[in-house]
């Protein structure tokens, strides 16, 4: 594919699940002995996006950080039993179980910038703040940082792809860089009901990995579930608050994940 024939947002990610190598290592991804800090906007989408390969980094004792952006509490705004403070408090105990289910350190391995909930900064005095305390949790630096696709139809989601990339440009040179499709995906495979803008034009080749999580899976699935207010009926006094489509957790559950490279120089 050359630039001058870019493809649809959909298409791209079809031929980047095909096309891409397929390993079953965490080396061609994070290099020997490499770590990795993965960048979640919101309380889950670590374990949805990249949760086989926290649990690969657990079981082969690399050194994995997860720092989820936003506060979460934007779930079930209409809620009165869980106000803001509360639901956010109630979702960093999601996201603590919910490493402790991929076998990291629920206190260690997980920090929060409590950023707020579709509001994440993506430039200015905040922005800077926030890779400024990436930066320092970025400490000693990991073979590869992983954040959501820029292209997720999410503001929040793009908003902490540009805080990975400022922060990557911060790191030492051959930091590696990759993105993990999750509302995305959405462009390849239509959820019901879920609602997209319009889909993006990608001039670029696909570059990256697909990880073979296949052996992860139960703890994947575990980590998932943790996240009791994203998946169940927890929250009974908002109607239209936001629960996880069938359609989106059988994304999830695939036997492998999607790691996009990102060349930014």
């Amino acid at each position: 594919m050359s630039a001058a024939s870019p493809r649809r947002a959909g298409e791209w990610l079809r031929a980047a699940e095909r096309n891409l190598p397929l390993v079953a290592e965490l080396d061609p991804l994070l290099g020997p002995a490499g770590g990795v800090l993965v960048l979640a906007p919101h309380p889950d989408d670590e374990s949805l996006g990249c949760g086989g390969l926290l649990a690969a980094c657990a079981a082969d004792r690399r050194p994995a950080r997860v720092v989820v952006v936003s506060d979460g509490a934007g779930s079930h705004p209409r809620s009165q039993a869980y106000p803001p403070a509360r639901l956010s408090a109630l979702r960093q105990g999601e996201a603590r179980a919910a490493v402790a289910a991929l076998g990291l350190d629920p206190l260690r391995d997980i920090a929060f910038l409590g950023l707020p909930d579709t509001a994440v900064p993506s430039a200015g005095p905040a922005f800077e703040a926030a890779v400024a305390a990436l930066l320092r949790l970025a400490d000693p630096a990991p073979g590869a940082v992983l954040v959501t696709w820029r292209h997720d139809p999410h503001c929040d989601h793009a908003a902490s792809f540009a805080m990975a990339a400022a922060l990557v440009r911060a790191l030492p040179a051959g930091t590696r860089l990759y993105a993990y499709p999750v509302w995305g995906l959405a462009f390849a495979h239509p959820l019901p009901g879920f609602p997209l803008p319009p889909e993006p034009l990608i001039s670029e080749p696909p570059r990256g990995i697909r990880l073979d999580i296949t052996r992860h899976l139960p703890a994947k699935r575990r980590a998932v579930a943790a996240h009791v207010s994203q998946v169940s009926p927890l929250v009974t006094d908002d109607p239209q608050g936001f629960r996880l489509p069938p359609e989106a957790l059988a994304l999830a559950f695939r036997p492998t994940e999607l790691f996009l490279e990102v060349d930014f120089a």
